[in-house]
């Protein structure tokens, strides 16, 4: 019987070890490939998922001003809370998801870019504020500031978004943004969004927090109205500053539960209370005063599967239809 040399049984050790060796590599290879693939594959799936969301926001906005031209033809203009616009927290199933969104009448808040109106009145030597920024200085005032406070932060808001570079006794022009330790300018034109407030000095996360339930920025709009038939029990501190202080908290939140369930008819309806008597003669303070609205905002989200989508739209009535202003993806304080 023959016997097997020492060498040729090493040799024959040493191939079945690098057997196993390449074996080891292929199944590394063949596993790294699977996970790979498996990625991409889950990958391509969320882009998909996130795309029909995106749509599906898309369609909330279509409905949203479907719904607002019915609301403005059935009411003649006139825009109040018991409209269908006016639900909250609705939900439409679709297809592997659900669709949301929620409609806001942009005149039940204080334009913030109603203050780059210059005023033409002088007073002490000084411009005097306009009549939106005097609001918007009552405003502050009416949220527990201290009346240099509120004056302060008001010029330079208007400072910050008026087209000169005049500062105000006490607000900040370029010089004062470009000593910053991230230097940047006055923006010197109107916002998109509130949260570009935070940008302008003295506005910091306290203040903007409490300002937050009471202002908004319409794009490319520069005026300040007010519909009383929209705005919350909540937000009276904004009635009071309307109206330049001259009602309290109390009777603002009184003239705000008093008002009729679909709204007043007219302004003159509004002013027609007992407790507004008293400024019966103010005409450019009635003149911020209205029932209706053009500017609105829809908050819409979309859900398929476990991708999410949120969007803000402001939707702007233009004749007998709404168009698309500006859209923010996202969702933004």
């Amino acid at each position: 019987m023959k016997q097997q040399l020492p060498g040729i049984r090493n040799q024959r050790g040493v191939a079945l070890l690098v057997v196993l060796l390449i074996v080891a590599l292929v199944v590394i290879i063949a596993t790294n490939i699977t996970s790979r693939n498996q990625l991409s594959m889950r990958r391509t799936l969320n882009l998909a998922q996130y795309d029909q969301a995106y749509w599906y926001a898309i369609s909330a906005e279509e409905l949203a001003k479907k719904i607002l031209k019915q609301d403005m033809e059935d009411s003649d203009g006139t825009v109040h809370r018991q409209q269908y616009w006016a639900l909250a927290d609705v939900i439409f199933p679709a297809d592997y998801g659900e669709i949301g969104g929620e409609i806001m009448d942009m005149r039940s808040c204080f334009n913030i870019n109603a203050l780059s109106v210059a005023s033409t009145e002088v007073e002490n030597g000084q411009p005097k504020l306009s009549l939106a920024a005097t609001q918007y200085k009552s405003l502050l005032v009416a949220l527990g500031m201290d009346d240099f406070g509120a004056e302060r932060l008001t010029h330079t808001l208007v400072d910050y978004i008026d087209d000169d570079t005049v500062s105000m006794p006490y607000g900040a022009e370029d010089a004062e943004y470009e000593s910053r330790n991230v230097p940047y300018r006055a923006a010197n034109t109107l916002m998109n969004h509130r949260s570009e407030l935070r940008a302008v000095m003295g506005y910091n996360q306290q203040v903007y927090m409490t300002l937050l339930p009471y202002i908004c920025a319409i794009p490319g709009n520069n005026q300040q109205l007010l519909n009383v038939n929209t705005i919350e029990v909540e937000q009276a501190a904004l009635l009071v500053g309307m109206l330049e202080n001259k009602i309290s908290q109390s009777d603002a939140e009184s003239l705000i539960n008093q008002r009729p369930a679909d709204g007043f008819e007219t302004a003159a309806e509004f002013w027609e209370n007992n407790t507004l008597a008293s400024l019966a003669t103010e005409s450019n303070m009635k003149s911020s005063i209205v029932v209706d609205s053009n500017f609105f905002l829809l908050k819409a989200g979309a859900k398929v599967d476990n991708a999410t989508f949120r969007m803000d739209s402001v939707l702007q009535r233009s004749g007998n239809k709404f168009e698309v202003l500006t859209r923010q993806y996202g969702g933004q304080q």
